[in-house]
């Protein structure tokens, strides 16, 4: 039971802070353009932080409601509660990162601050799901993956592969952005809209609002259900026609670069995706 309620949580986590959290929280969270006073950059902030982590807590508690209404064999109160402390770090751990970058506001995209944000926050919802009790945590996680898939419940895979998808498509996005802003490509002036990059273009024209993006999605998405119905060769149409739609630019070195570097890890996120979702025989297989 602790590890579906960490799947719940793991899910709610990714839904706020991959998916829903508008471009008006993340500017008061991270904004640090011109100088502002600490005292005024504070409160703001610390509101943000607030409304960001109250947001988690009542996306944890409607999943949990919705979890208890179908099924009905938990102490909803309790891992209410729990969802609650969860939010309190979840705070904590943001307004941190919120300092951090307020006083070095270089790490705005530096990547290794991204990953060590979200282990924080990954690392907190299992400890406080287990009530810091990691070895019965541990001993449950060993019998459901005894038999893997078999013993874990038709449930238990698709939370994991709503997981696997979430991290696949939204999350991924926001690292290869992250990424790029901290290779900092050569002479790319990337324009930061809703956390997405967008390719500054000469004539001022920059196609689709956010079109990069959801063209990634759509893109590892496709290659997620391929490699998943077990037919990894259909990756190369997504390719070629990514290739085709930016094949005029691909002159240019360095977006060469960026497009180059961008699409391979889009791709090995999704076919590590897809990869997974395989293995847990939820998805037909055709031949």
């Amino acid at each position: 039971m602790q590890f579906r309620i960490i799947l719940l949580f793991f899910i709610a986590h990714l839904l706020c802070d991959f998916v829903y959290q508008n471009k008006t929280i993340l500017n008061m969270r991270f904004n640090t353009t011109g100088n502002i006073k600490f005292s005024y950059a504070l409160k703001r902030f610390s509101l943000a932080n607030f409304l960001h982590s109250l947001i988690h807590f009542l996306t944890m508690t409607a999943i949990l409601l919705i979890y208890s209404f179908l099924y009905g064999n938990i102490n909803v109160v309790h891992y209410v509660l729990i969802s609650f402390n969860i939010a309190f770090f979840h705070y904590i751990i943001d307004e941190i990162k919120s300092l951090w970058i307020y006083f070095k506001p270089s790490f705005q995209d530096n990547i290794h601050l991204f990953l060590m944000d979200q282990l924080c926050h990954f690392t907190a919802i299992v400890f406080l799901s287990c009530n810091f009790d990691v070895k019965v945590l541990w001993k449950e996680v060993r019998i459901l993956f005894k038999n893997y898939p078999r013993g874990l419940s038709i449930l238990d895979r698709w939370l994991i592969l709503i997981i696997v998808f979430l991290i696949c498509t939204f999350a991924a996005g926001i690292f290869i952005k992250k990424f790029i802003n901290y290779n900092d490509f050569k002479d790319y002036n990337k324009i930061v809209d809703k956390g997405f990059i967008i390719k500054k273009c000469k004539e001022g024209n920059l196609g689709a609002r956010n079109g990069g993006f959801i063209i990634g999605i759509l893109e590892r998405t496709f290659i997620l259900i391929v490699m998943a119905i077990g037919q990894p060769s259909m990756i190369g149409f997504a390719l070629t026609a990514k290739s085709i739609a930016r094949f005029k630019k691909l002159d240019d070195s360095s977006f060469a670069e960026y497009f180059i570097i961008g699409t391979f890890i889009s791709f090995i996120f999704a076919i590590v995706g897809g990869i997974i979702i395989k293995t847990l025989n939820i998805i037909p297989t055709i031949k």
